[in-house]
């Protein structure tokens, strides 16, 4: 199986979904539901895709296998899904439904990303680069979500000197990290906006902070720093 590196290339617009949010939107293209999931009763999942551009547009869909390794989200390339229309083309203000599902009936829990990507025509010579655009949606196999509960928080300084947060999945369930969760679990004060995602479960996910985070709670900033598996590091000054 060929390995897929992170869906950040250039001349290209992620937008990574989560649960809980309105529908998502890059540029000319709308999606909805932001998260798939099947299983069970349900063997398939749909979700509707609009062009809101007053010209058509051609339209990517594909899975990839989703795991977390290193603090890190990695892809892979899989065949265990099966997604229809694979291809397609989109008129002006129009939808498109994208339906998926397993290749073979399987109870196995197992996350997927689903990658629904614009297919870019050639630029006309003089017309400048031509941006696709990328939507990268959670999809759960036979996986509920688990609870804030079930993630055990560290922080540690790195070698370089910035400090990094990372939160372990010990459940059975994928879990969302918002930032107001994250700030209670560490103490730290963030920048707002700061993103985060999900962690799957038995895998851990590591953010940087900075070399001086903001600390507004440092008792516990402290308590979770001295349980860190690097050993207890100097916590920064700053405070609020």
């Amino acid at each position: 199986m060929r390995r897929i590196i992170p869906l950040a290339a250039c001349a290209a617009l992620m937008l990574t979904a989560a649960a809980g949010l309105a529908p998502a939107a890059a540029g000319t293209l709308q999606v909805n539901p932001v998260l798939i999931e099947i299983g069970g009763a349900r063997r398939t999942g749909s979700v509707t895709v609009r062009n809101e551009e007053d010209v058509p547009v051609t339209i990517r869909a594909y899975p990839l296998a989703w795991r977390q390794e290193g603090g890190e989200d990695r892809y892979d390339e899989t065949a265990e899904l099966i997604v229809s229309p694979p291809v397609f083309t989109i008129p002006a203000h129009t939808t498109q439904t994208v339906r998926v599902g397993a290749r073979r009936p399987s109870a196995a829990p197992r996350p997927y990303r689903l990658i629904i990507e614009e297919v870019p025509e050639a630029a006309a010579p003089g017309s400048g680069i031509r941006v696709a655009l990328r939507l990268n949606l959670p999809l759960y196999a036979n996986l509920a979500p688990g609870a804030p509960a079930d993630l055990s928080w560290r922080a540690y300084r790195q070698a370089d000197g910035v400090w990094a947060i990372e939160a372990r999945n010990n459940g059975a369930g994928w879990v969302r990290v918002e930032q107001a969760l994250a700030e209670a679990a560490t103490g730290l004060r963030l920048t707002d906006g700061f993103s985060f995602g999900t962690v799957l479960p038995g895998a851990a996910r590591r953010w940087l902070v900075g070399a001086d985070p903001r600390i507004g709670d440092r008792a516990r900033f402290q308590q979770i720093n001295r349980t860190a598996d690097h050993g207890a590091t100097s916590p920064p000054p700053h405070n609020l």
